[in-house]
């Protein structure tokens, strides 16, 4: 063998030792990125589902004040027709 090859069989060797350990480390990178995105879907899951349930909390608050607001918006103006007719009927007299 050529002298400047001669070291060329342990550089392989050492080569192929550092690629085989670069694949272990690679498996337990995309390990942990599966785990990692398992993880964050469930959070957007959850994220998601409160956020649904403030959505319809928030729809029948609104729904309970429109119909108060209305309640009482009718019964004020029941009185200020109540009101108008004994003016009307004071002002007829």
């Amino acid at each position: 063998m050529d002298e400047r090859n001669k070291d060329l069989p342990l550089i392989v060797s050492e080569m192929l030792i550092e690629m085989h350990e670069i694949k272990g480390d690679m498996r337990e990178v995309k390990e942990a990125l599966q785990q990692m995105a398992s993880l964050m879907f469930k959070q957007q899951q959850h994220t998601n589902d409160q956020f649904r349930l403030l959505m319809e909390e928030n729809r029948k608050n609104t729904e309970f004040m429109v119909s108060a607001f209305r309640e009482e918006a009718q019964a004020t103006r029941h009185r200020l027709d109540d009101q108008e007719g004994r003016i009307s009927k004071l002002e007829n007299n």
